[in-house]
């Protein structure tokens, strides 16, 4: 009987001593998970964020709503830039001189508006401010390349045309595309561009 006991005694000892294990187990491991708590929800909340989640898709559809907004702004600009490039490769070629500062200011004109477009995304921005102080600029630099063009003919800037009537179209047109494009500036502007309307569908629809 007494050996009886003393096993019972032992296994009763044996299970507290793992109930107590198994106690301070839970604890430590309760401690290291508050001690990690905060850089787990950091990242949770990061994979929230990411690609494929619904914010995220509500923050892209938001983004290309306004993004279409200033499609023919970029595609009307991106035309500006390829046209100083050939112009300035092409004065290059022919007759390189000072008559070059022309098509470079056009390229850099060009390169500004389309930066001002890109930072409209990250911001609340509307009003390319810039781009349309530069275009009546430009404007006015495409005027003075006209009258030069048509008093003095197409040698000094247009080498690589055939007459100076050539040279007189080419910078009506570019004219007429930097108008083009100062309007649809202030129409976004003014919030009178066809795309506003679907704009603000999209703003109500993903609040």
């Amino acid at each position: 009987m007494k050996k009886k006991e003393q096993v019972k005694r032992a296994r009763a000892k044996a299970q507290a001593q793992a109930g107590r294990s198994k106690v301070d187990g839970a604890a430590g491991n309760g401690s290291r998970d508050a001690r990690k708590g905060p850089s787990v929800q950091a990242a949770s909340s990061r994979k929230r964020q990411g690609p494929g989640t619904d914010a995220f898709k509500r923050e892209q559809s938001v983004k290309t709503a306004k993004w279409n907004r200033f499609m023919l702004i970029r595609y009307l600009d991106a035309g500006l830039f390829f046209i100083g490039l050939y112009w300035a490769l092409m004065l290059l070629a022919f007759q390189p001189g000072i008559a070059m500062v022309v098509p470079v200011l056009e390229i850099v004109i060009a390169l500004a508006v389309m930066v001002e477009v890109f930072t409209t995304l990250s911001s609340e921005t509307e009003y390319l401010v810039w781009s349309h102080r530069v275009l009546v600029a430009s404007c006015a630099l495409s005027a003075v390349t006209l009258a030069a063009t048509v008093l003095v003919g197409e040698q000094l800037f247009f080498p690589f045309l055939s007459s100076k009537m050539v040279g007189a179209m080419f910078c009506v047109a570019l004219i007429a595309v930097k108008l083009i494009i100062i309007q649809r500036i202030v129409l976004v502007r003014d919030r009178r561009d066809k795309r506003y309307a679907l704009y603000q569908k999209v703003l109500k629809y993903n609040s």
